[in-house]
């Protein structure tokens, strides 16, 4: 019987290579943020996978991109720290697209915190998996020809194609898991896992709230959640103009109605109970140029 094995594996790629549908794939369930904006992942977020022969902390890493704001670099800066201490690295690069500026600028990334020269050769110091995404989006060849393209940028550990939607190689993914972590016991139990209350349902209204906003307007908004009383919830969204919050509301409050049509059957589903809601709309001028700002928020 082999060992049980645990670790932290890191998962990064360009903004919307699939790294929070994948995490929801192999959990199970809706656990990761995910849409089609940049930074709908903002901070690290872990998730304990349970496997019969290994724990994976499966760490979602904010799409590393080249930033145009300090929130920008300060993402990066936290991405690239959680590769640097991971036992397990998945880089993922979209099957339906080419290999791209972005895609290799990571990879050089990963090389400059993973790898060392020795006899003229480089070489991981963890395994470095590369997830060729979107397999269902992509026909066959073009899926040969960009895993062709991902073994000439590098020497991977492996490369594996994967669809999130079908499931398409996620049980050879898991067995990967368990052969590359290394030997050790879980490293959280189940009271471990959970995020706060608030943080849980600040993360169903954001993500209510970003299929229905445009242009830049989901990279300026950051909801925060607090108590009103024992079934109260007040949700303080912050966007960085004062023209932003029509925008926000809605005419005649209607983007906050859909919002809350939206969200409250996972909150009920969360909570246990149907909560009342409440929004206030907030100002914070170009926070995500403020370094203070920033620093409320919890974009270290």
């Amino acid at each position: 019987m082999s060992e049980f094995a645990s670790g932290f594996v890191a998962i990064v790629g360009r903004p919307n290579s699939g790294k929070s549908t994948l995490i929801n794939s192999l959990m199970g369930k809706k656990a990761a943020l995910s849409s089609n904006f940049p930074q709908t992942t903002r901070t690290e977020e872990r998730y304990v996978l349970n496997l019969p022969s290994c724990q994976a902390v499966l760490v979602d890493t904010p799409g590393i991109g080249k930033p145009r704001t300090l929130l920008g670099e300060r993402l990066n800066g936290g991405a690239l720290r959680s590769i640097a201490s991971a036992d397990l690295a998945l880089f993922l690069t979209p099957a339906n697209e080419g290999l791209g500026k972005g895609d290799r600028r990571i990879i050089a990334n990963l090389h400059s915190l993973l790898s060392k020269r020795r006899e003229g050769k480089s070489e991981w110091q963890i395994p470095v998996v590369a997830l060729v995404t979107k397999a269902d989006e992509a026909g066959k060849e073009e899926i040969r020809e960009k895993v062709r393209e991902v073994e000439e940028a590098a020497d991977f550990t492996r490369i594996l194609a994967v669809s999130s939607f079908t499931h398409y190689h996620t049980e050879e993914l898991e067995a990967l898991f368990s052969s590359l972590l290394p030997p050790g016991p879980a490293l959280y139990g189940p009271e471990d896992e959970k995020r706060s209350e608030e943080e849980e349902c600040a993360q169903i209204v954001r993500s209510a709230f970003l299929p229905m906003l445009y242009d830049e307007l989901p990279h300026s908004l950051v909801v925060r959640c607090e108590r009103g009383g024992e079934r109260s919830l007040i949700f303080k969204v912050y966007v960085e103009k004062e023209s932003q919050k029509s925008i926000v509301i809605g005419k005649g409050g209607s983007v906050l109605t859909r919002v809350r049509k939206e969200a409250i059957p996972e909150l009920r589903a969360f909570l246990g109970f149907s909560p009342s809601v409440r929004f206030e709309i907030k100002v914070a001028k170009d926070w995500q140029k403020d370094p203070k700002k920033l620093d409320y928020f919890g974009f270290y």
